[in-house]
């Protein structure tokens, strides 16, 4: 009788891809962060004198350290909110112009742009040196160009929005419409339109709950991802409080030596509460929009 043992691999291919995912990917990653944690404790770098934890107390003890956490957050949940938004209300009412045509092809434009020159296109368009300041000055809505609203460098972090918004909501666009079809969603519809349904109880029972539910993994890789861009709030941002990318980077790149640890704190402590949300956003089942509400 031939006794079947079970494999971790189902083939050579898929063996020979997970190692090289865990060589190129992972192991890196787990030797960078290693790397950190000893850093940040005192035990090697330049700054070396044996195990402590000052440094991790000096950093979290720090205020700035704080308010760069609620920037980060408040500035990732304001462009995925507002690009969610404006991408579901595109794709849903321009469906049919977006599939076909000059529509179609100019809904991929704002993807070809790199986030720096997004960022440096909002600056000569919104600050108070820019195209709009210098249009109203000339229209004689403002007397000088100081005049105009702060939109970039400002305390609100609205050019830093206005460019990742710029990039996100094609992309959400795009999604939403391959989701719209794939998920046959149009028929869904007509189910609900023969049983009473209006329009607008369509879209909010049936079709956005879909979408949202298909697309949440996305939406939480994109929010991620919004979390740790750098070059945007670098050039849009203030001094303080500054996005995590650019405070752990200004901190690494100080001649004080002493604030290196200090910047490998910041960062190991917002990996972790990433991941700590990542895990219980992915582990609650009542998070994602429930069909059957």
């Amino acid at each position: 009788m031939k006794i079947s043992v079970p494999t971790l691999f189902k083939n050579k291919a898929e063996a020979i891809g997970i190692i090289l995912f865990l060589l190129l990917a992972v192991l890196p990653l787990v030797l960078g962060i290693l790397y950190a944690i000893l850093y940040s404790l005192g035990l090697i770098g330049l700054t070396s004198a044996g195990f402590t934890l000052s440094y991790w107390i000096q950093a979290i003890s720090d205020q700035e350290f704080w308010l760069s956490m609620l920037y980060t957050f408040y500035i990732a949940l304001a462009t995925i909110a507002i690009s969610i938004t404006s991408a579901l209300g595109i794709s849903l009412y321009l469906n049919k112009p977006l599939k076909k045509g000059l529509p179609a092809f100019s809904i991929y434009i704002p993807l070809a742009f790199p986030a720096i020159v997004v960022a440096f296109l909002v600056f000569q368009l919104a600050s108070q040196s820019g195209f709009f300041a210098r249009l109203f000055l000339q229209l004689g809505i403002i007397s000088q160009t100081s005049a105009f609203p702060e939109l970039v460098n400002d305390p609100f972090g609205i050019g830093i929005i206005a460019a990742h918004t710029f990039m996100a909501i094609p992309f959400f666009t795009i999604y939403f419409l391959n989701l719209y079809s794939q998920e046959n969603i149009p028929e869904f519809s007509r189910v609900a339109q023969t049983l009473g349904a209006s329009r607008w109880i369509q879209i909010r029972r049936v079709i956005i709950p879909m979408l949202l539910k298909r697309a949440f993994p996305t939406l939480t890789l994109y929010t991620i991802f919004v979390l740790g861009s750098y070059e945007i709030p670098l050039i849009l941002g203030r001094q303080t409080p500054q996005m995590m990318s650019v405070l752990t980077i200004r901190k690494l790149r100080r001649f004080s030596l002493s604030t290196i640890p200090e910047a490998y704190v910041t960062a190991l402590v917002f990996i972790f509460l990433v991941l700590v949300i990542l895990f219980f956003l992915f582990k609650s089942r009542s998070f994602s929009y429930d069909l059957e509400r």
